[in-house]
């Protein structure tokens, strides 16, 4: 799952990997594509072995087996829905979300598919899941039928790296987000709302195949790394986030630890993280968001309270300890 472009899935399983505890009794082997970026040697015995295989191509439901076999796995940690149909050893398995099955332009033939073979079946099977927030966990619970108890829940936690100096003020206002062309994340609106505002601003989106929505005061930067992601997060006057569908939703939090004020959408899972801290609106009212962003930026006490609440929030995020406890505890259970 980590790849050469920084997402939530690849920032989970990267601190997994390097925090779980060297132990006398176990020792550790990654199965990484040929693409991976940063996975490197954490403990002593640690073992590394790259796949021929793309991410959930059908190449990848031969050739994992064949591997766990031949490395005499005794333990399988799947860090997404990417897993071995035919893996029959212990399995604990991490499902961040639902959002494949929950947004009807994803929810292709070929996927479903992919889920009723081999998504639900080691949903089943698993010793234990991992999952993300209260929201995950019980879409997870109802989607596959699996026992809530069955369920572990351990957040995700921003590590990006805080770049030096103050966030930057004044000039024209800047409204980031972060995403991608999928439909759940919902960037068009951010496109209607500014077309409603009555204030000049930049509207930034970064992410992949965001192209199309370039131009009339819309910046596209196309992916970034995360030293280009931080800096465009301490730029921000403002970060939003409108997305229909989220099992956790970390860029908001890495956007308030750098200090940026945010609106997220009232969906998913964002409300329960962001209730009481950052503005919490419609997906579906491109004119709440005018007003709101507005109303922000003609009020900078409100604006700076927003921030200060905010910053407050994503510090309850910053450590990988719950996700390495729930692990070690999976892993230990499993084992026995």
């Amino acid at each position: 799952m980590v790849g050469p472009v920084p997402h939530g899935i690849a920032r989970y399983a990267l601190a997994l990997w390097n925090g779980l505890p060297a132990r006398a009794d176990r020792t550790y082997v990654a199965l990484v594509g040929r693409d991976t970026a940063g996975v490197t040697a954490q403990r002593p015995d640690d073992e590394i072995v790259v796949t021929r295989a793309a991410f959930l191509s059908p190449l990848e439901q031969a050739e994992l087996p064949v591997l766990l076999a031949a490395k005499r796995i005794d333990l399988l940690h799947a860090t997404s829905f990417s897993v071995p149909a035919a893996w029959r050893g212990p399995l604990i398995l991490s499902l961040h979300d639902v959002t494949h099955l929950e947004t009807p332009e994803l929810r292709t033939r070929g996927r479903l598919l992919y889920y009723q073979r081999v998504v639900t079946p080691a949903a089943k099977r698993a010793h234990r899941i991992l999952t993300v927030s209260a929201y995950a966990k019980r879409k997870l619970a109802e989607t596959f039928g699996v026992p809530p108890e069955k369920i572990a829940v351990a957040p995700n936690a921003v590590d990006l790296p805080i770049p030096p100096g103050q966030r930057r003020h004044g000039g024209v206002p800047v409204l980031f987000a972060v995403g991608n062309a999928k439909p759940h994340k919902n960037l068009r609106l951010l496109l209607q709302m500014r077309e409603q505002l009555t204030q000049p601003v930049q509207l930034v989106l970064a992410g992949a195949g965001l192209e199309p929505l370039a131009g009339r005061g819309v910046d596209v930067v196309g992916t970034v790394d995360d030293q280009q992601l931080a800096r465009l997060y301490r730029e921000a006057t403002l970060f939003l986030c409108p997305s229909r569908s989220e099992g956790f939703g970390l860029p908001p939090l890495e956007a308030a630890r750098l200090g940026a004020p945010v609106i997220v959408a009232n969906s998913g899972a964002l409300p329960g993280i962001w209730e009481g801290a950052a503005l919490v609106l419609s997906p579906d009212d491109p004119k709440a968001w005018a007003r709101a962003v507005d109303d922000l930026l003609l009020d900078r006490v409100s604006l700076d309270a927003l921030a200060q609440r905010c910053i407050e929030r994503a510090l309850e995020f910053t450590s990988w300890a719950p996700l390495l406890a729930a692990a070690e505890a999976a892993y230990a259970s499993a084992l026995t």
